[in-house]
């Protein structure tokens, strides 16, 4: 079965800068929401945050159908996004029992870190206008406080704080630990 790791979290908390760095350090295809996302604007414009949102549900349901597609094909590869109940019960029912093919890397940092970072990436402008960072704010408080921490995919889970910063030297180590532990006896098909 393919490994697929799951990069989750609050907006700011280094999701796509990890998933890039692991995608690469692996060589496995990195799907992430925002693309998919950001590509749906590219064809069909920005609007509102209403707009945005249904872009989302796009995004995800796009995301996912290529998620199944590679596991079902037994491509390993990094799932990014900030990964709420109803992504994650479609990303269960993409694989068979049990679903310990998922390693999980919660992201996250202290509110107020988060907070300023997002305040300070919406007002550089940065990204594509169609996601309405500073429309979307006051509705990503709870996130931002990790009060719903999702419901649990099934396999390991790794914590990323990264309230003092970006560096990932030692949960890269942790990472390749939890994928050896997953590798060994699921890949192992000698009598």
């Amino acid at each position: 079965m393919a490994a697929c790791i799951v990069i989750s979290g609050p907006p700011c908390a280094g999701k796509s800068t990890l998933a890039v760095a692991i995608a690469g350090r692996r060589g496995w295809p990195l799907l992430a929401k925002d693309d998919y996302k950001e590509r749906v604007f590219g064809h069909l414009g920005a609007k509102d945050r209403d707009w945005s949102r249904r872009v989302s549900a796009l995004a995800w349901e796009l995301l996912l159908a290529e998620a199944g597609r590679l596991l079902a094909a037994g491509v390993d590869c990094v799932l990014e996004g900030n990964w709420r109940a109803p992504q994650r019960r479609a990303l269960i029912a993409l694989v068979p029992r049990p679903v310990d093919c998922f390693v999980e890397i919660r992201c996250g940092a202290r509110a107020p870190i988060l907070r300023q970072r997002y305040e300070a990436r919406a007002r550089a402008g940065r990204r594509h206008p169609g996601h309405v960072d500073l429309e979307a704010l006051p509705g990503l408080e709870a996130e931002f406080a990790g009060l719903d921490p999702g419901l649990p995919l099934g396999g390991a889970l790794l914590a990323w704080d990264t309230s003092a910063g970006f560096d990932a030297s030692s949960l890269l180590g942790a990472l390749d630990a939890a994928l050896a532990a997953f590798s060994a006896p699921a890949r192992d098909t000698r009598g």
